[in-house]
């Protein structure tokens, strides 16, 4: 009972995650560093079935090599559970719940309100997720455990892997010359998104122990 608890909590954690980057994405703007680059390389690899959830896949694999070379440790590769999880569920909540909703139809005060309602929700899952220490984490979440234990503090890891991100999802911009998910939010993001995670973390780790 306890480890489906737990494994019903981390998928909790993901599904919040996974909606609240694919709401962001939908408001044009400016997407998580991660998420501009599998916009980008769904735009780039032109293929309809390359979409943004299977971009997300192909950038995820990318990032699991990464880190096996780097922490050299085989318990990175469950992340692959992760990695087809999270580009499913982004193109689910795309084609059936976010399917209706155009940016391109709201002022721009109602897309930022939304953009920063999924910043938050992305720094709750996320404080969630980082608990689960014993279960599949994302590539990126994988980094950041690995980083902090050198820096010893989250938020300054997380600014320093979504600094480099944004360099690549610049570059993958210029690239596919489009620069819709590359806007004032990413920056905003970029750099709030540790703290959020910090703040959340002093609520959540009173209730969930690390395991």
């Amino acid at each position: 009972m306890k480890l489906f608890k737990r494994i019903m909590l981390h998928v909790f954690g993901f599904a919040i995650m996974t909606f609240a980057v694919s709401l962001i994405v939908k408001t044009e703007q400016g997407a998580f560093p991660y998420d501009a680059i599998s916009y980008y390389l769904s735009k780039i690899i032109d293929h309809e079935f390359v979409t943004i959830g299977v971009a997300s896949i192909f950038f995820g694999l990318t990032w699991v090599l990464v880190n096996f070379i780097i922490i050299k440790k085989a318990y990175v590769f469950w992340s692959l559970i992760i990695v087809f999880g999270f580009g499913s569920l982004m193109d689910i909540w795309f084609a059936n719940v976010l399917v209706h909703y155009n940016p391109q139809n709201h002022e721009i005060w109602f897309n930022a309100l939304l953009a920063f309602t999924g910043l938050i929700l992305v720094g709750f899952s996320l404080s969630i997720i980082i608990r689960n220490k014993s279960l599949p984490l994302a590539p990126s979440e994988v980094f950041l455990v690995y980083l902090t234990g050198y820096t010893k503090k989250t938020w300054l890891s997380k600014v320093l892997i979504e600094t480099v991100m944004i360099g690549l999802a610049l570059l993958l911009a210029v690239i596919a010359k489009d620069f819709v998910q590359i806007g004032w939010f990413t920056i905003v993001s970029a750099f709030l998104l540790g703290i959020i995670i910090s703040l959340f973390e002093k609520v959540v780790k009173p209730i969930i122990s690390d395991y």
